[in-house]
């Protein structure tokens, strides 16, 4: 932090004491419930990202972070730094910033945990084999696919061992273990786990760990941005080709207007299959999490097993946020084992610490532990997707979520149907058809005077509302053309 500062107060010297980017009668959109002493988030002009952090350590703000790829600042401001900013032209908005939370340990309509055994005779989930991932693995076990787990991040682990690729925390709480929480340990082995005698749904993919939660798995946009803002700089670099979303805000508003989404939407356009939960407020309609409830990504629910592999007696979980979206879009797109699904444990962490009963005895395995929520079953899809690209390398994201689409079974008294591992090897069906791009990106696109350059049609300077969205296929358009790390949000 101390380097950061000084590079900050350095940059504030070079630029001397006037202040350009002030203008009379200017005001920028400051969120109200913004006060001293809260960590903000204030979304900049292009280029503009460095000079506006010089001004807030100037004007007294703390932990101040630049996110130039994206066009933000987060930093813990004062009064007087808000002040400062909001009069500069250079600042399109300050907002507060907002609380995601892990998408697991949800309990029923009584309040009970709906990891307890009970009366003692409810089974655990039997995992990877109720979605028939060992049926896919003659063809594909996913080697070669590397998944971005956005979580808690990934601990040391026999069953992990050799697969996790690099590890970046954004949280930076002085934790001493890799992932203090237990949570994204658990979901890195549902989706990548080659064990003795547990294997995940892809057990030779690889796995890039970025820390976004804390200790009890809550955490910031602030932190969410940082590291989508390092996936659109490396995804390359490491060859991501999937990234799993276990954790969600609340639906407030529509996607056009959703940050978590358009940012969600940048990773997909980009060439990354997003995995997202549904979130874990249901059986009520309109209950869905974001970015889960963005139309473009796939969106995933839980269904209870009944910790037998046989489907006749499979049922979507009471607890699996439904749809439809705020937009009207049928969500979730499909449903995975998300009851008492039994994974890694991360020894020390806050799960195994304060909940010692979800620990499951085996002799054969250092940890391993049980969890419940939508996150269980996004690791699951992340993990089909995984086996999806390394049998369909030219794959791109839409076409995975076709084949996982079309792969799925019918569930009883359930409009979702249920992912299976093999099918989504050969099954294919059109999805996201006449759907358009979050208002948030096209603006930014068209800001940048970036053409996609999508069968002859000039995309700069066109008026959205008239644009004849049917005739526009976007499998044909160039992403490749779009340099992502410039793409920011408003």
């Amino acid at each position: 932090m101390k380097g950061r500062v000084a590079v900050l107060l350095a940059a504030v010297l070079l630029v001397g004491t006037s202040w350009s980017g002030r203008a009379a009668g200017y005001r920028a959109n400051v969120d109200p419930a913004l006060h001293d002493g809260d960590v903000a988030l204030v979304q900049v002009q292009r280029g503009t990202a460095w000079t506006v952090a010089s001004e807030l350590v100037r004007s007294g703000a703390t932990d101040v972070v630049t996110l130039d790829a994206i066009d933000v600042v987060t930093a813990r401001v004062n009064a007087g730094s808000i002040t400062a900013i909001a009069g500069d032209r250079s600042v399109r908005a300050v907002t507060n910033d907002t609380a995601v939370a892990a998408s697991a340990g949800p309990k029923d309509r009584r309040g009970h945990d709906l990891d307890e055994t009970g009366n003692g005779v409810e089974k655990d989930s039997p995992g990877a084999m109720a979605i028939g991932a060992p049926r896919a693995w003659a063809r594909s076990t996913g080697a070669g696919i590397v998944v971005a787990l956005i979580d808690s991040g990934i601990a040391d682990h026999p069953d992990l061992a050799g697969k996790v690729v690099t590890r970046v925390d954004f949280v930076n709480d002085n934790a001493t273990l890799l992932d203090p929480a237990g949570h994204g340990t658990h979901l890195a082995g549902v989706i990548a786990g080659n064990g003795r005698d547990l294997k995940g749904v892809a057990p030779d993919a690889k796995l890039v760990s970025l820390r976004v939660l804390d200790t009890s798995g809550a955490g910031l946009m602030s932190n969410v941005l940082k590291a989508f803002d390092w996936l659109l700089k490396n995804r390359k670099t490491y060859d991501v080709r999937v990234a799993n979303i276990s954790f969600g805000a609340p639906e407030a508003r529509s996607y056009h207007d959703d940050l978590l989404s358009a940012v969600a939407e940048s990773a997909w356009f980009a060439g990354i299959t997003v995995v997202a939960a549904a979130g874990n407020d249901g059986p009520g309609a309109r209950t869905l999490t974001t970015p889960g409830s963005d139309p473009f990504v796939v969106t995933v629910g839980s269904f209870d097993d009944q910790g037998t592999v046989a489907a006749v007696d499979d049922r979507e979980s009471d607890f699996s946020s439904r749809g439809p979206s705020i937009d009207l879009f049928a969500k979730p797109d499909v449903l995975a084992p998300g009851r008492r699904v039994v994974s890694l444990g991360a020894p020390g962490s806050q799960l195994e610490l304060t909940r010692p009963d979800r620990t499951v005895k085996n002799e054969k395995h250092e940890s391993l532990v049980r969890m419940t929520g939508t996150s269980v079953s996004a690791a699951m899809v992340s993990g089909v997707a995984a086996l999806v690209l390394a049998a369909h390398p030219s794959y791109t994201p839409t076409k995975v979520k076709g084949a996982i689409v079309a792969s799925g079974r019918a569930v009883e008294g359930s409009t979702t149907r249920a992912v299976d591992a093999a099918n989504a090897l050969v099954a294919m069906t059109d999805v996201n058809v006449k759907v358009v791009p979050s208002r948030l990106l096209v603006q930014r696109l068209t800001q940048l005077g970036i053409s996609l350059g999508a069968s002859g049609v000039s995309w700069e300077g066109v008026s959205w509302e008239s644009v004849s969205w049917e005739s526009v296929s976007w499998e044909g358009v160039s992403w490749e053309s779009v340099i992502w790390e410039t793409v920011s949000w408003e």
